[in-house]
């Protein structure tokens, strides 16, 4: 068979590939992004501030935020870099999701800048603790939102041991050969949904590096956050008294945080919060089993009734609520769960 070519194999370039950037745009570094310059601050006092506090100087190479969805993990975290960091650039935010890879944290080959093929380039981790070995009066914070999502200790790779206080500063290798070393001016935070992961377990040695302060859902805020946006008081009792109800309902999957309830300011916005965000979550939460979801939707009609059509007979839409009720059984001890 003849050759396909006489000519000597030569590797491709970017240019060949059409990979490189517009002129006049400088690349961008994949991975992280630097936090927003007018992120909110927290106060000294705040309590949360002050556990994070206290578990980095008790030693904890760093601090995972968990709790289900919607408790303000992610609102509370970039506060508390910010208020960590002495400079808002000093914060890097990164999102893990499940193909994320030490390629992506790390190091990892990437087109290079004058377009003449591919290299190995230092990714986030390795840039981030340049960064701050170059300024070492300045605390950088890496943000890790979602650390949960992916195999956390293959994303660290060898850094995972360095990450300890007594072994900054010490230099090791990466799985290139390249020398990097932690500084100890260097933060992690993160947040976790401790339901939502990528792999059955955080690795062990991750969950003994990192402090973990639990964020539940908070009845408390739910209803500062309703009376805040001038919700009737009586509305805002029926709306605590549901939350309440789920967060005792022995499936942690249906617990979920009170920013999900934002929105319900009054009977029509609830409804449009139930079809739109909480019926989908309840939904998927009890997938396996109908009867609590049943049991769910009976606790929302003492938040909010069903609508009656206009046209509907005051007997015909009683009846209709009945009906619902009568398919919607709850458990044994469900107006116990109710709180009433």
């Amino acid at each position: 068979m003849d050759s396909v070519t006489q000519e000597r194999v030569r590797p491709l370039s970017t240019q060949d590939l059409k990979l490189e950037p517009p002129q006049g745009v400088a690349p961008v570094t994949a991975g992280a992004t630097k936090s927003g310059n007018h992120v909110e601050t927290l106060p000294g006092n705040d309590a949360l501030l002050s556990e994070v506090r206290a578990a980095l100087a008790m030693g904890f190479a760093g601090v995972i935020l968990s709790g289900p969805p919607g408790t303000g993990k992610s609102y509370f975290a970039e506060r508390i870099a910010h208020t960590i960091a002495d400079d808002p650039s000093a914060v890097r935010v990164v999102q893990f999701h499940a193909s994320y890879q030490y390629e992506d944290f790390m190091q990892g080959f990437a087109p290079a800048d004058d377009g003449s093929g591919f290299e190995l380039q230092n990714k986030v981790f390795p840039l981030v603790c340049k960064e701050a070995t170059d300024n070492p009066k300045t605390t950088f914070v890496i943000l890790i939102d979602e650390i949960s999502r992916c195999d956390v200790a293959r994303v660290f790779g060898e850094a995972l041991t360095y990450l300890e206080p007594d072994k900054r500063g010490r230099i090791f290798q990466l799985a290139s050969g390249k020398p990097l070393s932690v500084p100890p001016n260097l933060i992690i935070l993160a947040t976790m949904n401790p339901w939502d992961k990528g792999v059955d377990e955080l690795d062990v040695a991750l969950e003994r590096r990192f402090a973990q302060i639990d964020m539940p859902p908070d009845p408390v805020a739910l209803r500062k956050i309703l009376t805040d946006k001038k919700a009737d008081p009586a509305f805002i009792d029926r709306v605590v008294t549901f939350f309440q109800a789920i967060q005792r309902l022995d499936d942690d999957m249906v617990h979920l945080g009170h920013a999900y309830f934002n929105n319900c300011v009054d009977e029509d916005s609830a409804r449009r919060a139930w079809a739109f965000r909480l019926l989908p979550f309840f939904t998927k939460a009890c997938r396996l089993d109908k009867e609590m979801l049943a049991n769910i939707k009976r606790l929302w009609l003492k938040v909010v009734p069903p609508v009656t059509n206009e046209n509907t007979a005051p007997d015909d839409a009683a009846e209709a609520t009945e009906n619902v009720a009568a398919n919607d059984q709850p458990a044994p001890d469900a107006e116990t769960e109710a709180g009433t």
